[in-house]
């Protein structure tokens, strides 16, 4: 029994050291891309761009949100920032759609583990779901909603070049992995899993005969799901390895990051139940049609995997110094989501005993920095406020300042898409 269970050990730790030397140099540059894109892109030169209810908002929130590495949770708190600065819903949801399908780094990785036709697919299925649904919604929905923009940052002063791209390394081999790390870690543990107990002969045993009963499985387990569009590569890499089409990998690919079971029930609070249904049908039926044009048009295989169970053209201590890196930046990562920001916070509250006014609460929802940094312009967009500390593990926001409603200030994080505790 004993050598059964290790002999099963050893498989899925070879099966996950292999798949992160596919994954390493791919993602490691994917990283590097999406931090300068980070400091070399204003947030207020986006939202200045969709505020119409027009089909140019709609193709520029989709082109804009296609790049950017945020997940499914990630995205909410933006798009809420949006629909605050002026969008309209199909613009919002146009970025909903095509912004956690895709990213820089995940482009990369697609390249790297599924190929050119899927790397170049994927953001080109993310471009027209997110014009068609924006248009879709735009088309259905009659209100009015455009506030004016704040532009009050535009004349904020850069950093000099040499500190933005620190900043940029940093958010790209720190900020960003810990937004993805659990969920790059849950995939890979899937995937190996997929690769080590489902025999090879098992899909073809059983679904082989009608491709449809796998998109409808791929669509049932992706849409409640929590999978990044990083993470899910390497589960569509072993689900391809054991038959499943690669239409119906392409729908678990693009509907998996696209919603989840919590994101769902924020897009309802900022969005309304009416367009959160018309958004999940949408994401459902792009997803099904983009499948199967990938099935009935494109033919893909896996890039070829050699013998030693990495690339050809990975040979030597490369791929092996590579990976270790990758693995050092993951662990650095994954223990620093697990470190409270007490500096930051006692700092803070010495220097709040000072202030007239001293606000603390409880933030309840925020799950990567994009939360973190949602909540901080929502702070900082009242008048008054001098300070404020926002700590992403335990959800404690401490406030320093002058004349500062509590109840708008709680009105205004909610409107995020969080909730007060």
């Amino acid at each position: 029994m004993l050598d059964i269970i290790f002999k099963y050990i050893n498989l899925f730790v070879k099966e996950v050291w292999n798949l992160c030397v596919d994954m390493a140099p791919y993602l490691l540059l994917g990283m590097l891309v999406a931090g300068l894109i980070s400091v070399f892109i204003n947030s207020n030169f986006i939202y200045k761009h969709i505020g119409g209810k027009n089909i140019g908002s709609i193709v520029k929130s989709t082109i804009f949100g296609i790049p950017l590495p945020l997940c499914s949770c990630g995205v909410i708190p933006v798009a809420a920032t949006l629909r605050e600065s002026g969008a309209s819903k199909g613009s919002t949801v146009s970025f909903l759609v095509s912004t956690p399908q895709t990213g820089v780094d995940s482009i990369f990785l697609t390249y790297g583990m599924l190929g050119p036709v899927f790397a170049l697919f994927r953001p080109l299925a993310a471009l027209f779901s997110g014009i068609i649904s924006g248009v879709v919604i735009n088309s259905l929905d009659n209100d009015i909603h455009h506030h004016s923009i704040d532009n009050s940052n535009n004349s904020k002063p850069k950093d000099p070049f040499d500190k933005r791209i620190l900043s940029g390394l940093k958010y790209g081999f720190i900020t960003l992995p810990k937004d993805i790390v659990t969920p790059l870690i849950q995939g890979l543990i899937v995937a190996a899993a997929i690769a080590i107990f489902i025999p090879p002969d098992f899909i073809a045993k059983h679904f082989a005969s009608s491709t449809y009963i796998q998109f409808i499985m791929m669509l049932a387990v992706s849409l409640p799901i929590y999978v990044c569009a990083t993470a899910s590569i390497p589960i569509a890499v072993a689900l391809m390895a054991k038959g499943i089409t690669p239409g119906a990998v392409f729908v678990f690919l693009m509907a998996g990051p696209a919603t989840n079971a919590s994101s769902i029930a924020i897009i309802k609070n900022i969005l309304g139940k009416r367009t959160l249904y018309h958004y999940v049908a949408l994401i459902a039926s792009t997803a099904l049609i983009f499948g199967i044009i990938l099935d009935t048009f494109l033919t893909i295989t896996l890039p070829e995997i050699s013998s030693h169970g990495h690339r050809h053209g990975m040979e030597g201590y490369g791929p092996t110094i590579i990976s270790l890196i990758f693995l050092l930046v993951l662990a650095n990562a994954y223990f620093a989501k697990f470190r409270p920001e007490k500096e930051s916070s006692s700092e803070l509250e010495n220097e709040m005993k000072n202030q007239q006014e001293q606000i603390a609460i409880t933030v309840d929802g925020m799950t990567c920095s994009h939360c973190k940094e949602s909540v901080e312009s929502a702070i900082y967009s009242f008048n008054g406020v001098v300070n404020a500390s926002v700590d992403l593990l335990t959800g404690k926001v401490l406030v320093s300042g002058a004349g500062i409603d509590k109840e708008a200030l709680k009105e205004k994080i909610t409107a995020k898409g969080f909730s007060i505790k």
